[in-house]
């Protein structure tokens, strides 16, 4: 009898934590009055969505359990429940009040469990938030990196990504927490902007730049290419293959100096509706050598196209965007200078240090010091040049993380934790990344594959 009583009260507390009763109209929500997330509890309250307890309080920091979660979308998107249900959960009888509703939301996709177990009572984190209101609105999964501690190889990558391209969530200082539990307020407010397009943010906006001599973003690619005697950044429709000049040479402001802006080869960054191109602000006229380095920024659709002030100088290379700030490295203790006399043979390892510097060229701070080998990209004014331009091989930034190698291997260097650990004691002389893995090229030409 005891035991019986005990497995009852227990329903009764999963009901009532999947179903808070509604508040009374006589009785105010004593905690929401000063709450950010006042204006979606109450767009829900009065949509009969979500309810407050007979206490008069709402809660909104409490975590919101799976079975909360599910009771909420079947409300707001009106789902009616799965007539006689036949799933079995190892968890939930089908005796329970709650079981129609989890089935229901197990048949339509939104929400799963594991090996015949719902979780019903089991705090709901975030990355399982935005996967569980992805599906529940059948909105597009996202490739495009949106925040610094969600890399592609998260099992909710996409999900989260989509969610925030559509205006519904936002992180903080760049970060999504993504195994934080998400709160009733916090759910209340995701599932609102999901609701009401007018309650949606203002803007979607991505913490991490993409860097390449290709790159690829919302539909179109970026890429600086030759079109008759000049190269031009174009942009081009992934779909049709038409393309665009955005930048040529007569757009680019110039003074009486041998510069070259745009070179076939030059690698761009991408962040939101920007795009930066380091440009080699100063070069020989002797030996048409790029002698200093600068940035430039243009819009996406070439509009306000910017000479930037800062980050330049002649050992300004290996720059990178991530949380808002300017990556780059510079010589340290030294400004050696490469000329046309420059040799890749032997390799060298080059003192190099890491900055950063606010989006306006200003607060630079000293991030890292490491050693690189001497190996620059394929770029040269001609075929006859000494390689010797703004990106080193043996630096390369990818989501979160910077990967160099010297003489004494491969390393990687978190640029969260500032962390780095070394990967392998393969001697390199190239290298790339795909969503998984670092791809190696050792000096006899052979290839190593490393976990990232």
């Amino acid at each position: 009898m005891k035991k019986k009583l005990i497995t009852l009260l227990t329903t009764l507390l999963l009901l009532f934590a999947v179903i808070p009763l509604p508040a009374r109209a006589a009785i105010p929500l004593s905690d929401i009055d000063e709450h950010w997330a006042k204006e979606e509890i109450m767009y829900l309250m009065e949509r009969n969505i979500i309810g407050g307890y007979p206490d008069g309080t709402f809660k909104p920091n409490q975590p919101i359990t799976r079975a909360q979660a599910s009771s909420m979308l079947i409300k707001a998107l009106k789902i009616p429940l799965v007539k006689n249900p036949t799933v079995q959960f190892k968890d939930v009888p089908k005796t329970s009040p709650y079981y129609p509703i989890l089935a229901t939301v197990n048949e339509k996709g939104i929400l799963r469990g594991d090996n015949g177990f719902m979780r019903p009572g089991e705090e709901t984190s975030r990355a399982q938030m935005a996967a569980i209101l992805r599906r529940a609105f059948d909105m597009p999964l996202d490739k495009q990196a949106t925040f610094i501690d969600v890399t592609p190889a998260h099992w909710a990558y996409q999900d989260i990504n989509g969610i925030a391209k559509q205006r519904i969530a936002f992180g903080s200082k760049g970060k999504y927490m993504p195994t934080d539990s998400v709160t009733r307020a916090q759910f209340s407010a995701f599932l609102v902007r999901a609701l009401d397009d007018s309650m949606k943010l203002s803007s979607y906006h991505s913490y991490v730049g993409t860097k390449g001599k290709v790159v690829e973003q919302n539909g179109f690619s970026y890429t600086i290419s030759v079109d008759g005697y000049n190269s031009k950044l174009f942009k081009e429709n992934s779909k049709s293959g038409t393309r665009e000049v955005i930048v040529g040479p007569s757009d680019i402001p110039s003074d009486d100096t041998f510069q070259v802006f745009l070179l076939q080869g030059f690698q761009l960054i991408v962040y939101n509706d920007e795009i930066f191109i380091p440009y080699w602000h100063a070069v020989g006229e002797m030996s048409e050598m790029p002698i200093s380095y600068g940035l430039m920024k243009v819009k996406n659709d070439g509009q306000d196209l910017t000479l930037m002030d800062q980050p330049k100088g002649f050992t300004f290379r290996n720059m990178f965007i991530w949380n808002d700030r300017i990556f780059y490295t510079n010589e340290k203790n030294k400004e050696r200078y490469f000329d046309y006399s420059f040799n890749p043979n032997p390799p060298i390892d080059d003192p190099l240090v890491l900055y950063s510097m606010t989006m306006d060229g200003k607060d630079k701070k000293k991030e890292f010091d490491f050693n690189a080998r001497v190996i620059f990209d394929d770029v040269a004014l001609t075929p006859k040049h000494a390689k010797v331009n703004q990106n080193n091989k043996s630096v390369l930034f990818d989501h979160s993380t910077m990967y160099y190698f010297n003489k004494a291997g491969v390393f990687k260097y978190s640029l969260i934790d500032k962390k780095t650990s070394k990967l392998s004691n393969v001697l390199a002389k190239d290298m790339h990344v795909t969503e998984t893995q670092l791809v190696v090229t050792d000096q006899k030409g052979k290839k190593h594959t490393l976990k990232k």
